[in-house]
């Protein structure tokens, strides 16, 4: 089976790496409804470190290109 790299998601943290910038902010996007589309992912079936929120590769590169924001990770 083929693996599409759009599918992947990042964690919030991966996501601030990606751009140079702390966790902190890109929480802050979520709070004021800014940056690309974020999911909560369920509790069952993750350990209490794993994180929650996640976002879809495909919406983050969607993001970017109607943005005109470059990743610099």
């Amino acid at each position: 089976m083929m693996h599409d790299d759009t599918q992947a998601y990042l964690t919030t943290e991966q996501l601030a790496e990606r751009y140079g910038l702390k966790p902190a902010t890109i929480k802050g996007w979520r709070i004021r409804k800014q940056g690309p589309t974020w999911y909560q992912v369920p509790r069952i079936g993750l350990s209490p470190r794993q994180a929650r929120t996640r976002y879809r590769l495909a919406d983050v590169l969607a993001w970017e290109q109607s943005t005109n924001i470059t990743p610099i990770n």
